[in-house]
């Protein structure tokens, strides 16, 4: 009997070997690693701290697998098998999210992460699929939140402090482009925000610099310069800024000083031009209050060219042996009557012989200041004028026209004919 076994076994082995040879053998497919686009597929039980049943893990490390490899529809078909045998086991629920986010179903994807989170506050891969989330629906700043947080939790993937400086540097160039082309208030709201995220932009803190400048808060742009004074003290825009600085809080001769040195190493033509206004404000800084009028006046009037031009020009305010100017009965009680005077006295105004006005109230338009700029330099002997007729006499001494650009009829301010007098001024 025993023989008629033995021999039995010997006949059926090799259908027993075969049978074997044809059964499925569940292999699964070799380890890929995420690409960079894909970073943020860590595996699913990282961060989970509950025991998983060992009749679940080879099947769930085979299944995730799968979802690693790229072969979504094995990967889920297999996490549904797992669920079926353990329905709400985390990590088979934040596999199916992670698969759902890489493929764009970021709606379907947010329900289970933010269960899983839920569940398990701190759990750190769903904390890294909430986030990753934020960052492809372009919620910058939710997911700059979550990265930052997330980089700073041990244990957390290297690319999660990469993500945060994207972010961050994303939000920064958000927030320094609308401030570029925002009002002052607005855009120094924006740059302080900016700052916070970077405080070592030195452009960004410039620009905030000049929009408090612009809204006259010199002590707080100050101290939004200081820290560029070690560093970048050189550059011609930090020293423009601590000169309108200056200028601001009425010191107005180290603003001078500034700015000079400025112009000299420069040889931009705005720094130049900036330096002769400053020049100005501190002239009206110590001048009569109606210089200051005769400055900020919208409209040129005779009576404040004569004013300007008397505390602009030393070679008219100090002439020597002048003639006993012919009387004007119409300048008795106008703001600067002594200037009158002196521009009668001079030439530059005629008093009429029958009515012995001078109309000091007459609007001074870019063609008459043209003419009298003229005049003047013929007047007063001007050397480079030698030679030339009024109409010529500005170009000669390469002094701008006023009438450049614009109509004979068009007003003139204070401030254009004080900056075209400062230019008189350096010929004599």
């Amino acid at each position: 009997m025993t023989k008629t076994k033995t021999l039995l076994k010997i006949l059926l082995l090799p259908a027993v070997l075969a049978a074997a040879s044809c059964a499925p053998v569940d292999i699964p497919p070799p380890a890929v690693t995420p690409q960079a686009a894909d970073a943020f597929f860590i595996d699913p039980r990282t961060g989970y701290d509950a025991p998983i049943p060992a009749a679940i893990a080879p099947k769930f490390d085979t299944a995730w697998r799968w979802a690693v490899a790229g072969n979504d529809a094995e990967a889920q078909k297999r996490l549904a098998e797992i669920l079926a045998r353990q329905p709400g086991f985390l990590p088979a629920t934040l596999a199916l999210a992670a698969i759902d986010i890489r493929a764009g179903r970021y709606d379907q994807a947010r329900t289970p992460v933010a269960e899983a989170l839920e569940r398990v506050p701190g759990y750190l891969a769903a904390r890294v699929y909430e986030a990753e989330i934020a960052w492809r629906e372009q919620k910058t700043r939710a997911a700059l939140d979550l990265y930052r947080a997330l980089a700073a939790t041990p244990g957390a993937p290297a690319f999660a402090a990469e993500r945060a400086a994207e972010l961050q540097q994303a939000i920064f160039n958000e927030l320094y482009a609308a401030a570029q082309a925002a009002p002052a208030a607005e855009a120094a709201r924006l740059l302080r925000e900016a700052l916070a995220l970077n405080a070592g932009a030195i452009d960004a803190r410039i620009l905030l610099a000049q929009k408090l400048v612009a809204q006259k808060q010199y002590e707080e742009a100050r101290r939004e310069l200081d820290p560029l004074l070690d560093t970048a003290a050189d550059r011609a825009e930090v020293q423009e800024m601590l000169g309108e600085i200056e200028v601001g809080r009425g010191k107005y001769e180290e603003a001078i000083v500034r700015y000079d040195r400025l112009a000299r190493r420069t040889k931009e033509p705005r720094y130049q031009r900036r330096l002769d206004e400053i020049k100005l404000e501190w002239n009206a800084a110590n001048m009569p209050s109606h210089y200051r009028a005769a400055l900020d006046s919208p409209s040129l009037t005779r009576a404040d060219l004569a004013t300007l031009l008397y505390w602009t020009v030393p070679a008219v305010r100090f002439a020597q042996n002048l003639p006993s100017p012919p009387i004007a009965v119409d300048i008795e009680n106008v703001p600067g009557r002594e200037e009158m005077i002196r521009a009668i006295a001079i030439g530059l105004y005629d008093v009429d012989q029958v009515t012995r006005r001078v109309s000091p109230y007459r609007a001074v338009t870019a063609g008459r200041l043209s003419a009298h700029l003229g005049r003047l330099l013929t007047l007063r002997g001007a050397s480079c004028a030698r030679g030339t007729s009024g109409d010529r006499a500005l170009a000669a001494c390469n002094i701008p026209d006023p009438m450049t650009g614009r109509a004979s009829e068009d007003p003139i301010t204070g401030r254009e004919a004080a900056a075209l007098l400062t230019q008189v001024a350096k010929v004599f």
